[in-house]
């Protein structure tokens, strides 16, 4: 039989079925609109999801943002490097808390531990500035008073603020080491004549060494002569007692002033008797 034929026929069935031809259109819809779904699902699916997802996404992330951050940040914020959050200023390098005071008492004595290694390179040497005033007068028998800061200068990059002040009071030993050389500034003019040469005994033991050698300044005119360079031994550390202080006794007394009178009294007595020569010369004329 030709196609003809049989689509001729099979319309002719149709026409007098009607169910068959109810039953055909079904079958011949679903699978139309099957076909038909898929392509339409997809094309409208990759539309819709795109900007269905990002606002989904958005706001799921969120949520779980907040849920992960809260449990991975314990653990991170817990692990900081030594090296982050060392964070030193030039200006306060080394800013020390209140709670972390050098509070060094009266009575303390200043021990530099072997363990901490203080050393204090020659380039760091402790320059006295004369903001310190340091005034060491033969009566007060270098007494350091509490209210001298110790401004410990730029090269050391150890400013000690006001608040931690380092009062050192006259019963703290100064341990002076081998590289802090105290350089006494122009300021503090203390001139000690040649006889006037403080003789310490050998019992106070202040043998300061050559690298702890005082130099002071020109317009100081501190000669110490080499005889009397005040040697501090390495074992000694520049331990300055109570009992080490620079007691001159009245005998040494009688012995300066006595050669300080003799050359006073020569000068006064020349002055004297000229100005009495010449009143008694007066009177006589007068007379």
């Amino acid at each position: 039989m030709d196609p003809k034929d049989s689509k001729n026929s099979k319309t002719i069935i149709s026409e007098k079925n009607p169910q068959l031809q109810k039953l055909i259109s079904e079958s011949q819809n679903l699978r139309i609109l099957e076909f038909q779904n898929l392509r339409i699902s997809e094309f409208q699916n990759l539309r819709y999801s795109e900007s269905q997802n990002l606002r989904i996404l958005e706001f799921q992330n969120l949520r779980i943002s907040e849920s992960q951050n809260l449990r991975i940040s314990e653990p991170q914020n817990l692990r900081i490097s030594e090296f982050q959050n060392l964070r030193i200023l030039e200006s306060q390098n080394f800013r020390i808390s209140e709670s972390q005071k050098l509070r060094i008492s009266e009575f303390q004595n200043l021990r530099i531990l072997e363990s901490q290694n203080f050393r204090i390179s020659e380039s760091q040497k402790l320059r006295i500035s004369e903001f310190q005033n340091l005034r060491i007068s033969v009566s007060q028998n270098l007494r350091i008073s509490e209210f001298q800061n110790l401004r410990i200068l730029e090269s050391q990059n150890f400013r000690i603020s006001e608040s931690q002040k380092l009062r050192i009071s006259e019963f703290q030993n100064l341990r002076i080491s081998e590289f802090q050389n105290l350089r006494i500034s122009e300021s503090q003019n203390l001139r000690i004549s040649e006889s006037q040469n403080l003789r310490i005994s050998e019992s106070q033991n202040l043998r300061i060494s050559e690298s702890q050698n005082f130099r002071f300044s020109e317009s100081q005119n501190l000669r110490i002569s080499e005889s009397q360079n005040l040697r501090i031994s390495e074992s000694q550390n520049s331990r300055i007692s109570e009992s080490q202080n620079l007691r001159i006794s009245e005998s040494q007394n009688l012995r300066i002033s006595e050669s300080q009178n003799l050359r006073i009294s020569e000068s006064q007595n020349l002055r004297i008797s000229e100005s009495q020569n010449l009143k008694i010369h007066s009177e006589i004329l007068n007379f």
